[in-house]
């Protein structure tokens, strides 16, 4: 085993961030794993490390093998193993105090993390580490390296803790999700026909770095009978009297937005109309049930009832989600989804019907719930009609 470099002390002087500073909730993390039956976690994925650290490595998201470790142990500070690559950045930019470097192509990270858990005296100790996130043979050496410990997954626990939004993480979304429906909106507002839904995309992507995203995260985008689909954009020229769909997001300083809306190139029809007012129906029904004490199995069970009884086809297995440092965050609205809706959670409600190969509607929010029912904060680009271009 690699002998472990000193810690490095920050050089912030009276600027210096604490774990109060932080977007998330720092005491709840605390909390979660002092209460847990593990002696410590072993933070891994780029959303728990953003949360975790308040940093944003960008580019672990495309070089996999750039791994950065937090292990966090009851009842003490966490210690974050990185890459010399990312020293800098995190000296200047988070609250963690105790880092141990290595050298990517030299060093094991993994090597590393058993060696500051032997410091701890958690050789033997009941290990947490994100199964869902940290590839095999990197589970396999951290077992080979701590032989007489127990490796067990985390990623649940991370997850609860992550339900709950800080008033900085709410303001965060309500931004993002703004500034991607007022780009959504502009994008659309200047279609016309003969265009393609590439030329609409580029606009809209444009769009969204613009509003402040650091990238774009989603770009659905269809017309015609491509609303049929959930698929990027193509070469198809948009018609006069067609319908356009788009999913689309960024991301705003590692939290992403999600939202969907539909537009036409034309006047309305009685199609339109009729199969648009039954999916807001539906849609003001299941916001309504965003209350502490429901749970997403119950929305989405109302849901799949409220299309039968309109007539609606509804083969999807969910209606909505939280979101966050994840697009898909729990709670889920799906069939299998028992964790009650508390004050401080997001979610997003999804109603949406297709027919594949003629026509397709999307509409997406995201809501906060609190003690006195949902709070909408995709606030631009009012979803109550469908907007004519």
């Amino acid at each position: 085993m690699r002998k472990l470099s000193a810690p490095i002390t920050p050089n912030r002087g009276s600027e210096m961030k604490t774990e109060h500073d932080t977007l998330g909730d720092m005491s709840r993390m605390r909390a979660a794993i002092d209460n847990s039956d593990m002696d410590a976690i072993v933070i891994v994925s780029p959303e728990n490390l953003r949360y975790a650290a308040d940093v944003q490595f960008t580019s672990q998201l495309k070089i996999r093998d750039r791994l950065t470790f937090i292990v966090w142990a009851k009842e003490k500070d966490p210690v974050m193993v990185v890459c010399q690559v990312w020293e800098a950045l995190v000296r200047r930019s988070s609250w963690i105090t105790d880092l141990r470097t290595y050298r990517e192509f030299q060093d094991s990270a993994v090597s590393m993390v058993a060696g500051v858990l032997a410091e701890m005296g958690l050789e033997k100790g009941r290990i947490g580490y994100e199964g869902e996130y940290l590839a095999g043979r990197y589970c396999d050496e951290m077992r080979a390296a701590l032989p007489n410990a127990k490796i067990t997954e985390c990623d649940d626990l991370l997850a609860r803790v992550r339900m709950f939004k800080t008033p900085p993480e709410v303001n965060l979304l309500r931004g993002a999700y703004n500034g991607t429906a007022n780009a959504l909106l502009a994008a659309w507002s200047n279609v016309s026909e003969g265009q393609t839904e590439r030329d609409v995309s580029r606009r809209l992507a444009n769009g969204i770095l613009a509003s402040g995203a650091g990238s774009v995260a989603a770009m659905v985008m269809g017309a015609g009978e491509n609303t049929g689909l959930h698929a990027e954009a193509s070469s198809y020229r948009i018609q006069q009297g067609d319908i356009m769909k788009s999913d689309c997001g960024g991301l705003y300083e590692g939290y992403f937005s999600n939202i969907g809306r539909t537009a036409k190139l034309g006047a309305l029809n009685d199609q339109d109309r009729s199969i648009w007012t039954r999916l807001r129906e539906i849609q003001h029904e299941l916001i309504d049930m965003l209350r502490p004490g429901n749970t997403g199995q119950e929305v989405f069970h109302a849901c799949a009832r409220l299309h039968a009884e309109r007539d609606l086809p509804f083969p999807f297995g969910h209606n909505g989600h939280s979101v966050g440092l994840m697009i898909h965050e729990r709670p889920i609205i799906g069939p299998h989804e028992t964790i009650p809706y508390e004050a401080g959670m997001v979610s997003t409600v999804e109603t949406r019907v297709r027919w594949p190969g003629k026509i397709g509607y999307h509409m997406e929010d995201l809501f906060l719930i609190t003690e006195n029912g949902p709070e909408l904060l995709s606030t631009a680009f009012d979803n109550e009609e469908i907007r004519v271009v």
